[in-house]
C-alpha cells in the first residue's frame, strides 16, 4: 500500500500479475461481491476470470488464432469504448490484422 500522490488521506493497494489477481482478487470477489451482485455483474466477473485464466495459461506459449480472436471479441464486448476514450482500431480491424498474420 502506498499513499496516492498529492493526497494524504488516500491509500492505494496495487497488485501486479495474473497470479496475484487469481490468488488474491478472484477469491475475494467470489466470496464477498458476486453473491450480492446482479446477474450482469456476476457475468462480467465470470468473463473477466475467463480472460485472465486464458492469458495466464498461454503466457509461455503462442495462443491459437481462434482463441485469440475469441478473447479479443470478449474484451471489446465487455469494454466497447476502451478506458473512456475511443479505441485506436475497431474490432474488425484487429481481426483482419490477426487473419493477415497467418
Amino acid at each position: 500500500m502506498v499513499k496516492k500522490s498529492g493526497t494524504e488521506k488516500v491509500w492505494i493497494y496495487s497488485i501486479k500479475g495474473t497470479q496475484n489477481i487469481k490468488n488474491l482478487i478472484f477469491p475475494f470477489f467470489a466470496q464477498y461481491i458476486v453473491p450480492y451482485s446482479s446477474k450482469y455483474t456476476s457475468d462480467i466477473f465470470s468473463n473477466f476470470c475467463y480472460i485472465i485464466n486464458k492469458l495466464d495459461e498461454n503466457k509461455k506459449k503462442t495462443m491459437a488464432k481462434e482463441e485469440l480472436i475469441e478473447l479479443i471479441k470478449l474484451v471489446y464486448l465487455m469494454n466497447p469504448e476502451g478506458k473512456g476514450k475511443q479505441r485506436k482500431r475497431t474490432l474488425e480491424e484487429i481481426i483482419d490484422i490477426i487473419n493477415e498474420k497467418e
